[in-house]
Formats: C-alpha cells, sequence, structure tokens
C-alpha cells in the first residue's frame, strides 16, 4: 500500500548548512560543494496524530520512515502522483529523528491546537526530517518562494503493510484507522496542501557552538541522573543488607507457626494469641506449684512459691502440660504426684520439715 501524507509548513528563515551537516549531505555529493552553495532546510515531515484521512502513522512505522528516509529525493511534486512527471529530485533528505513530546508540544510546534490523537496516546512522536537543495539560478524563486512560505507544505511518499481500526478506551470501533507497518518512506515532496495538518519549519541552520551548547548541558544533565540513580542503587543496597536479618527472623517465625503463620500478618490477632499462651502457661505453673504446696514439695513463702514457678516457666509446654495432668490426679487424691521420680523436681527437691510431714501422712508413697 502506497500512501503519500502532507504537512503543511510555516517557514521561517533559510540557513547554510552547518559544519556537521555538510558532512551529512557529503555523503550523497559526488563533489565536495561549499557551505554556500547549499540550500537547507528542517521539515516536521510526519506524526502519529489523526489526519485529514481519518488515519495516523504507527510509532513503529514512523521509525521505518526515519530510517528509510536519508538519500531519498526531495520532489515539487510526488513523482507517482496523477499530475507527477517521474524525472529526478531537486534537492535530496540527508538526515531523519523521530522526536518525543508532549501533545500539548505537539499541537504547539505544528500550530494545530485542535490536533486529535488516537486514543491511550500519552506521547506525540514527529518525524524531523532535514533535505538540501543546491542553489543554482534556475530554482532561486523557488527558495525565495520557500523562504517566503508560499510554499509551505511538505508530503511524505511511503509504503506501509495494513492499517487496524482504531478502537477507544470502551472498545468502540472509531471511524479512524492507524497505518502500520513494516514500511519504507520512498520520497518526500513540496506540494499542495495534503493530509496531515499541521507543522513547522525549524532553522536549518544551527551553529556548532550552538550545537555544542546543548550536547555540553545534555551530558551534564545526563551525569547528574546517573549519580542520582546510582544513590538510589547505593541506598537501596544498604536498606536491604539491613533488612536481611529481619527477613531472615519473619521467614523462621512463619516456619515455626506453620497453619498459624498467617497471624503475622494480623498484629492485634497475634499479640491475643500470645497474651491467651502466657496465660494458659502461667494457669499450668499455678497448677503444678499447687500440688506440690499440698505434698510439702514447695514452702509457701512468696520467696519459695516464686523459685517454683520460675523453674516450670522455662519448660517445654509439653513437659509442663504432663506436670500439670499429675499435679490435677494429686490434688484430687491428696497425695505426692505421680511419676515425679527419675529427675523430677520433687525427686531433686530436699527434704524439708513439711516433705518428712508429708510422708509420714502417706507411707504407702513414701
Amino acid at each position: 500500500m502506497e500512501r503519500t501524507k502532507t504537512l503543511q509548513l510555516r517557514i521561517k528563515s533559510a540557513g547554510d548548512p552547518s559544519a556537521e551537516q555538510l558532512a551529512q549531505i557529503r555523503q550523497y555529493t559526488l563533489a565536495d560543494l561549499p557551505a554556500e552553495q547549499l540550500y537547507v532546510r528542517t521539515f516536521a515531515l510526519a506524526h502519529n496524530a489523526i489526519d485529514r484521512d481519518r488515519e495516523c502513522f504507527d510509532e513503529a512505522l514512523l521509525a521505518d520512515y526515519a530510517r528509510t528516509l536519508p538519500g531519498k529525493g526531495l520532489f515539487i511534486k510526488h513523482p507517482t502522483s496523477w499530475d507527477g512527471d517521474g524525472g529526478p529530485g531537486k534537492g535530496r533528505w540527508f538526515a531523519a529523528q523521530l522526536d518525543r513530546m508532549s501533545l500539548d508540544e505537539a499541537r504547539t510546534l505544528l500550530r494545530e491546537p485542535d490536533l486529535k490523537f488516537p486514543p491511550g496516546a500519552a506521547t506525540a512522536v514527529v518525524l524531523m526530517a532535514s533535505a538540501y537543495l543546491v542553489r543554482t539560478a534556475g530554482n532561486a524563486d523557488l527558495l525565495a518562494e520557500i523562504d517566503a512560505g508560499v510554499v509551505g507544505d511538505v508530503s511524505i511518499g511511503s509504503t506501509v503493510k495494513d492499517r487496524e481500526r482504531l478502537v477507544d478506551e470502551q472498545g468502540n470501533e472509531l471511524n479512524a484507522w492507524r497505518l502500520t507497518g513494516p514500511g519504507e518512506a520512498l520520497e518526500g515532496s513540496l506540494v499542495w496542501l495534503g493530509a496531515q495538518p499541521g507543522a513547522r519549519a525549524v532553522k536549518g541552520a544551527r551553529r556548532d557552538n550552538e550545537r555544542d551548547n546543548e550536547r555540553e548541558e545534555s551530558n551534564v544533565d545526563i551525569e547528574k541522573k546517573l549519580k542520582d540513580a546510582t544513590d538510589q542503587v547505593t541506598d537501596l543496597t544498604t536498606k536491604l543488607a539491613a533488612a536481611e536479618p529481619s527477613h531472615g527472623i519473619m521467614q523462621a517465625a512463619r516456619k515455626a507457626l506453620g497453619d498459624h503463620a498467617h497471624l503475622l500478618d494480623k498484629p492485634d490477632e497475634l499479640a491475643a494469641s500470645v497474651k491467651a499462651a502466657a496465660a494458659y502457661r502461667e494457669e499450668l505453673v499455678d497448677k503444678v506449684v499447687a500440688a506440690e504446696r499440698q505434698v510439702g514439695l514447695c514452702g509457701d513463702d512468696d520467696e519459695s512459691v516464686a523459685a517454683a514457678k520460675a523453674i516450670y516457666m522455662g519448660d517445654p509446654l509439653e513437659r509442663l502440660q504432663a506436670r500439670a495432668k499429675r499435679a490435677d490426679t494429686a490434688l484430687i487424691k491428696g497425695g505426692r504426684m505421680p511419676g515425679t521420680s527419675g529427675g523430677s523436681r520433687a525427686a531433686d527437691a530436699p527434704e524439708t520439715d513439711a516433705s518428712k510431714a508429708a510422708l509420714a501422712d502417706n507411707p504407702a508413697l513414701a
């Protein structure tokens, strides 16, 4: 599919080529022409907004055009149009690039405040292209007309692979299409008003010192961004290292909690569970100590009770539950706690007057 898309140009001033532009142009000339013999213009040649044909270029397609346009001809009319003569071009495109900007910046650049973009487009993409013509006696009027803004439109001739209908945010099909690639820029021509609305020519003769200043500013900006990014990485690395022990603790806690690991994400519930567990442990310890006091293995004074509780508070829960179960039996029978021999506190406890009396009252348990 071959397409021609035209942008209206509002041309400001002519310019001789800069040293950089002259080096680019000499890739295509057969003789090293002096700068004063050349006329250079930079054009907004295409963009990704919706044009008068209700079509828009896909960004990838514009990238194909930027890559394939340099070296192609600049014509007065499209050579393939109905009135084109198919003759040689009057100039040549020597550079092209895509400029990205906000939608409002593009509307200002193109002087089209009502320019519409396809649904979802957050960035405007403009194909900026530079062409040169040779100053001759035969084209002096043409160059003067370009300078005066009389010759004011430029159009790209290209190929596209296909087109697809645009769809809005709600999924509704619109009466507009997106042209897709791959494609190739075949030429660019000065023509009458075409499909793509609005373009603004930029000066074609930017001096080297301007470019150097821009590069220096750009380099400073890039260096600052690089330093900021490096600082951010360093800060994140430090925070990650500091968080590593806590992460390990949390992982161990989740593993230990097993089916109850979800409580780590619910601090209030976890705190309530811990308090309930502590109260349950204290209840078990109280039972064991009460039984020991009954059989005389523990004194009734505060110091003895506190010491006994301190011993049992450190027991594993399963052992403490077993002791409490035996304590229940002892309290019911009114005798010595069964199974307290062989390393139990009762077997290791010193013999007191109270314990002697308890054993005297229960000779069968002696």
